[in-house]
């Protein structure tokens, strides 16, 4: 890694794994897949993971309950100002963003990880969603995803995080979502074909926990 990505210390890997025992003592993930040969097939395949976005703790959770692929995750920069906060979310593996203005030092630092292997998780909503509705997935990932040439896999979160009883969490990944854009045709557009297969994804995913598991007041209807 160079200068794009901040090496994560020791302290940082501890804390790391610290927080992902928390999640799982508190809400007691329930990861699912599609298909069951996926938990392995993403073992070592640089992507990146994008979801629906209803809950701050959702940037905790997400990396916690996808350790086994080290996903870096996209924080909005104001939260990196805060005094406590910022400094326990610089201790993981995180990269800031600035959605106020045009920011491309995340997309630097985003080809960088992907270069080195690993792998990203985008909420490509920007924010939270606080009217009950899934948002337009805005076209950031998809356009790292077009220019590296590596898949999107999409994730539905599903729960309303209660802590210790009631209702697990749960997340159900899909099936990767390949990327090889035509020599023809320019990233930012076929950046905007891949996005939106994505977002459909990621809502037929989560319509599939409602089947199985109910609604759970997460989204209207």
């Amino acid at each position: 890694m160079n200068n794009n990505v901040k090496k994560q210390t020791l302290w940082g890997r501890f804390f790391q794994v610290l927080i992902t025992w928390t999640v799982y003592f508190l809400f007691r993930p329930k990861v699912i897949f599609t298909d069951k040969t996926l938990k392995k097939r993403l073992k070592g395949m640089p992507c990146v993971f994008v979801g629906n976005h209803t809950h701050h703790f959702d940037g905790a959770y997400a990396p916690a309950v996808l350790w086994r692929y080290k996903p870096y995750i996209l924080v909005k920069k104001q939260w990196y100002e805060k005094k406590r906060t910022g400094k326990m979310i610089s201790w993981c593996r995180s990269i800031p963003i600035n959605l106020d203005e045009a920011d491309g030092s995340w997309f630097a630092a985003a080809e960088e990880v992907v270069d080195n292997g690993g792998t990203l998780m985008i909420f490509p909503e920007g924010g939270l969603s606080r009217d009950g509705e899934i948002h337009e997935f805005k076209p950031g990932a998809a356009l790292l995803s077009a220019k590296k040439g590596v898949p999107i896999v999409p994730c539905a979160i599903y729960g309303t995080y209660s802590s210790v009883f009631g209702m697990r969490q749960k997340m159900l990944v899909g099936e990767p979502i390949e990327s090889k854009c035509p020599e023809n045709m320019r990233h930012s557009k076929y950046a905007r074909t891949l996005i939106a297969e994505a977002e459909q994804s990621v809502r037929e995913l989560y319509a599939q926990m409602v089947e199985r598991y109910g609604d759970c007041g997460q989204y209207h209807k």
